[in-house]
Protein backbone atom coordinates (compact mmCIF):
# COMPACT_ATOMS: atom_id res chain seq x y z
CA UNK A 1 0.00 0.00 0.00
CA UNK A 2 2.84 2.35 0.71
CA UNK A 3 4.22 1.71 -3.25
CA UNK A 4 0.48 2.46 -4.12
CA UNK A 5 0.44 5.58 -2.29
CA UNK A 6 3.90 6.77 -3.75
CA UNK A 7 2.55 5.98 -7.05
CA UNK A 8 -0.55 8.15 -6.85
CA UNK A 9 1.86 10.73 -4.87
CA UNK A 10 4.19 10.60 -8.20
CA UNK A 11 0.89 11.02 -10.75
CA UNK A 12 0.73 14.55 -9.77
CA UNK A 13 3.76 15.19 -11.66
CA UNK A 14 1.62 14.79 -14.67
CA UNK A 15 -1.74 17.21 -13.30
CA UNK A 16 -3.48 14.56 -11.02
CA UNK A 17 -4.27 15.78 -7.76
CA UNK A 18 -4.52 13.34 -4.59
CA UNK A 19 -6.89 14.80 -2.34
CA UNK A 20 -6.79 13.39 1.70
CA UNK A 21 -10.05 13.89 2.93
CA UNK A 22 -9.39 13.08 7.10
CA UNK A 23 -9.99 15.62 10.00
CA UNK A 24 -7.32 18.71 9.38
CA UNK A 25 -6.21 18.05 12.26
CA UNK A 26 -5.39 14.78 11.26
CA UNK A 27 -3.60 16.14 8.16
CA UNK A 28 -1.93 18.77 9.74
CA UNK A 29 0.53 16.11 11.50
CA UNK A 30 1.39 13.70 9.22
CA UNK A 31 0.35 13.52 5.23
CA UNK A 32 1.60 12.19 2.79
CA UNK A 33 3.83 15.25 0.21
CA UNK A 34 2.10 16.50 -2.72
CA UNK A 35 -1.24 15.71 -1.28
CA UNK A 36 -3.97 18.74 -0.55
CA UNK A 37 -6.60 18.10 2.74
CA UNK A 38 -10.69 19.08 1.90
CA UNK A 39 -12.37 17.20 5.04
CA UNK A 40 -14.84 15.07 4.02
CA UNK A 41 -17.93 17.18 6.45
CA UNK A 42 -20.77 19.10 5.36
CA UNK A 43 -18.28 22.09 3.35
CA UNK A 44 -16.38 19.07 1.16
CA UNK A 45 -18.19 19.97 -1.89
CA UNK A 46 -18.00 23.28 -1.39
CA UNK A 47 -14.32 23.96 -0.86
CA UNK A 48 -14.00 20.68 -4.04
CA UNK A 49 -15.94 22.67 -6.47
CA UNK A 50 -13.66 25.70 -5.57
CA UNK A 51 -10.28 24.15 -5.33
CA UNK A 52 -10.15 20.97 -7.27
CA UNK A 53 -9.11 21.02 -11.43
CA UNK A 54 -12.39 19.63 -13.48
CA UNK A 55 -10.31 18.43 -15.65
CA UNK A 56 -7.84 16.47 -14.11
CA UNK A 57 -7.64 13.06 -12.77
CA UNK A 58 -8.47 12.87 -8.77
CA UNK A 59 -7.49 10.32 -6.39
CA UNK A 60 -8.97 10.48 -2.82
CA UNK A 61 -7.80 8.77 0.41
CA UNK A 62 -10.19 8.14 2.91
CA UNK A 63 -10.05 6.81 6.42
CA UNK A 64 -13.46 5.01 6.21
CA UNK A 65 -13.94 3.12 3.45
CA UNK A 66 -17.95 3.36 3.95
CA UNK A 67 -17.27 6.80 2.73
CA UNK A 68 -15.43 6.77 -0.52
CA UNK A 69 -19.32 6.16 -1.55
CA UNK A 70 -20.33 9.18 -0.47
CA UNK A 71 -17.35 11.21 -1.48
CA UNK A 72 -17.36 9.70 -5.04
CA UNK A 73 -21.39 10.48 -5.33
CA UNK A 74 -20.99 14.04 -3.64
CA UNK A 75 -18.29 14.86 -6.09
CA UNK A 76 -20.25 13.54 -9.24
CA UNK A 77 -23.12 16.26 -8.39
CA UNK A 78 -21.19 19.03 -9.02
CA UNK A 79 -19.66 17.96 -11.78
CA UNK A 80 -16.15 16.31 -10.89
CA UNK A 81 -16.36 13.29 -12.11
CA UNK A 82 -12.73 11.97 -12.78
CA UNK A 83 -11.96 9.95 -9.37
CA UNK A 84 -9.41 7.50 -10.48
CA UNK A 85 -9.35 5.82 -7.20
CA UNK A 86 -9.18 5.51 -3.40
CA UNK A 87 -7.14 4.97 -1.00
CA UNK A 88 -7.34 4.01 2.56
CA UNK A 89 -5.94 5.33 6.01
CA UNK A 90 -4.01 2.03 6.24
CA UNK A 91 -1.89 3.37 2.83
CA UNK A 92 -0.56 6.26 5.46
CA UNK A 93 0.44 3.88 7.79
CA UNK A 94 2.21 1.78 5.37
CA UNK A 95 3.84 5.05 4.29
CA UNK A 96 5.06 6.00 8.03
CA UNK A 97 6.70 2.13 8.45
CA UNK A 98 8.66 1.98 4.83
CA UNK A 99 10.43 5.27 6.09
CA UNK A 100 8.67 7.80 3.74
CA UNK A 101 8.63 11.14 5.51
CA UNK A 102 5.79 12.64 6.26
CA UNK A 103 4.70 16.27 5.68
CA UNK A 104 3.19 18.76 8.27
CA UNK A 105 1.38 21.61 8.72
CA UNK A 106 2.60 23.81 11.66
CA UNK A 107 0.23 25.38 13.94
CA UNK A 108 0.21 29.15 15.82
CA UNK A 109 -1.58 30.39 18.35
CA UNK A 110 -2.71 33.79 18.62
CA UNK A 111 -0.48 35.49 20.57
CA UNK A 112 3.00 33.90 19.06
CA UNK A 113 1.26 35.22 15.45
CA UNK A 114 1.01 38.95 17.16
CA UNK A 115 4.51 38.84 18.00
CA UNK A 116 5.70 37.44 14.74
CA UNK A 117 3.45 40.22 12.89
CA UNK A 118 5.54 42.83 15.05
CA UNK A 119 8.72 42.00 14.03
CA UNK A 120 7.43 41.35 10.83
CA UNK A 121 8.48 37.45 10.64
CA UNK A 122 5.65 36.52 8.56
CA UNK A 123 3.15 37.16 5.94
CA UNK A 124 -0.32 36.95 7.24
CA UNK A 125 -2.92 35.74 4.39
CA UNK A 126 -7.04 35.90 5.53
CA UNK A 127 -8.84 33.26 3.31
CA UNK A 128 -12.20 34.86 4.77
CA UNK A 129 -14.71 35.82 2.13
CA UNK A 130 -15.09 40.12 1.43
CA UNK A 131 -17.65 40.33 4.07
CA UNK A 132 -16.05 39.11 6.77
CA UNK A 133 -13.10 40.74 6.31
CA UNK A 134 -14.79 44.20 5.96
CA UNK A 135 -16.38 43.32 9.33
CA UNK A 136 -12.74 43.41 11.13
CA UNK A 137 -9.56 41.99 10.30
CA UNK A 138 -5.98 41.84 11.85
CA UNK A 139 -3.93 44.46 11.06
CA UNK A 140 -1.20 43.85 8.21
CA UNK A 141 -3.37 41.14 6.61
CA UNK A 142 -3.08 40.16 3.11
CA UNK A 143 -7.11 38.96 1.84
CA UNK A 144 -7.19 36.09 -0.69
CA UNK A 145 -10.23 34.62 -0.39
CA UNK A 146 -9.82 30.80 -0.40
CA UNK A 147 -11.63 30.32 -3.58
CA UNK A 148 -9.27 32.28 -5.00
CA UNK A 149 -6.21 31.34 -3.55
CA UNK A 150 -4.70 28.88 -6.38
CA UNK A 151 -5.28 31.87 -8.86
CA UNK A 152 -3.69 34.25 -6.68
CA UNK A 153 -0.92 32.49 -5.80
CA UNK A 154 1.84 34.44 -7.58
CA UNK A 155 1.02 37.50 -5.20
CA UNK A 156 2.50 35.43 -2.13
CA UNK A 157 6.02 35.81 -1.48
CA UNK A 158 8.03 32.28 -0.95
CA UNK A 159 11.18 33.73 1.10
CA UNK A 160 9.01 34.00 4.66
CA UNK A 161 6.72 32.10 6.19
CA UNK A 162 3.52 33.00 5.31
CA UNK A 163 0.48 32.53 8.27
CA UNK A 164 -3.07 31.53 6.81
CA UNK A 165 -6.15 32.27 8.53
CA UNK A 166 -9.78 32.01 8.51
CA UNK A 167 -12.80 32.41 10.90
CA UNK A 168 -12.11 29.40 12.78
CA UNK A 169 -9.33 27.56 11.51
CA UNK A 170 -11.01 24.87 8.92
CA UNK A 171 -10.75 27.12 5.63
CA UNK A 172 -7.44 28.38 6.42
CA UNK A 173 -6.26 24.78 6.75
CA UNK A 174 -7.33 23.38 3.51
CA UNK A 175 -5.85 27.09 2.26
CA UNK A 176 -2.01 26.05 4.05
CA UNK A 177 -2.84 22.00 2.08
CA UNK A 178 -2.96 24.47 -1.27
CA UNK A 179 0.04 25.81 -0.65
CA UNK A 180 2.39 23.35 0.29
CA UNK A 181 1.42 21.18 -2.52
CA UNK A 182 2.46 24.19 -4.53
CA UNK A 183 5.81 24.06 -3.04
CA UNK A 184 5.41 27.18 0.12
CA UNK A 185 7.31 25.18 2.32
CA UNK A 186 7.03 27.23 5.31
CA UNK A 187 3.50 27.22 5.50
CA UNK A 188 1.69 27.55 9.14
CA UNK A 189 -2.33 27.66 10.15
CA UNK A 190 -3.19 29.65 12.94
CA UNK A 191 -5.73 27.68 15.65
CA UNK A 192 -8.75 28.70 16.25
CA UNK A 193 -8.53 31.71 13.36
CA UNK A 194 -9.59 35.27 14.13
CA UNK A 195 -12.17 33.91 16.76
CA UNK A 196 -9.13 32.54 18.69
CA UNK A 197 -7.27 36.05 18.19
CA UNK A 198 -10.14 38.06 19.37
CA UNK A 199 -11.07 36.01 21.92
CA UNK A 200 -7.61 36.74 23.54
CA UNK A 201 -8.25 40.77 23.43
CA UNK A 202 -6.35 41.15 20.09
CA UNK A 203 -7.02 44.09 18.38
CA UNK A 204 -8.58 44.13 14.74
CA UNK A 205 -9.07 46.96 11.96
CA UNK A 206 -12.01 47.52 9.37
CA UNK A 207 -11.72 49.45 6.04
Amino acid sequence: TARRLTDVVNRTADGAIVVDTRRAADFAVGHAPGTINIPLNASFTTWAGWVLPYTSDCYLLIDKKDSIDVAVRDLAMIGLDRVAGYLDAAALDAWGASGRPFGTIPQIQPADLAESLRHGGVTLVDVRNATEWQSGHIDGARHVPLGYLTDRIGELPKDTAIVLQCQSGARSAIGASLLRQRGFDRVINLTGGISAWIKDGLPTVTS
